[in-house]
């Protein structure tokens, strides 16, 4: 593919970089599908039901198989998310690009709680009226692997509050 840029055009356009050298823009990401929290819970459902083992060092498919993430906390949530293979991590998770904070109150399912650089867990729902304690998927550790079970939301104090940007309701 051969480019027709002249000087011209590539200097009102604020192309060019020092030394004449032109900036061309990083092709834009693939574009991340909106997925439904019916859908995520499904994903959830299926590496569970599969007790994909822990292993930062391996990747599992998602269920249409093509997709493959890593075996850890980041890479489950991803999977679910339907986010980048292999998974963005828990720093990354916690930023900006791909999720936004949200009131812990406000959680639904397919949400998560996240901890940057430490863990993230995949929200299912409450487990009780006064909303301290809910329903959690997570791939947990070596030792535990997958699990959903209910937990205190005060164990999750140094925790964040993030919905995917891509989360849709259904």
């Amino acid at each position: 593919m051969q480019l027709d840029i002249s000087r011209r055009s590539v200097l009102t356009s604020g192309l060019l970089g020092a030394g004449g050298a032109v900036l061309l823009a990083p092709p834009a990401e693939a574009a991340i599908p909106k997925v439904k929290r019916s859908v995520v819970m499904d994903r959830a459902r299926f590496w569970t039901s599969r007790n994909v083992q822990y292993d930062q060092g391996a990747t599992y498919p998602g269920p249409a198989g093509q997709a493959r993430y890593r075996c850890d906390c980041s890479g489950f949530v991803s999977m679910c998310l339907m986010l980048p293979p292999a998974g963005p991590n828990t720093t990354a998770l916690a930023g900006g690009t791909y999720t936004f904070g949200i009131a812990k109150a406000n959680l639904k399912r397919g949400d998560m709680l996240v901890r940057s650089g430490v863990h993230v867990v995949l929200f299912h729902k409450w487990a009780n009226a006064a909303h301290t304690r809910f329903w959690l998927f997570e791939e947990a550790s070596p030792a535990q692997d997958m699990n959903h079970r209910v937990a205190d939301l005060s164990a999750y104090g140094g925790y964040a509050a993030r919905r995917a940007r891509n989360i849709v309701n259904g």
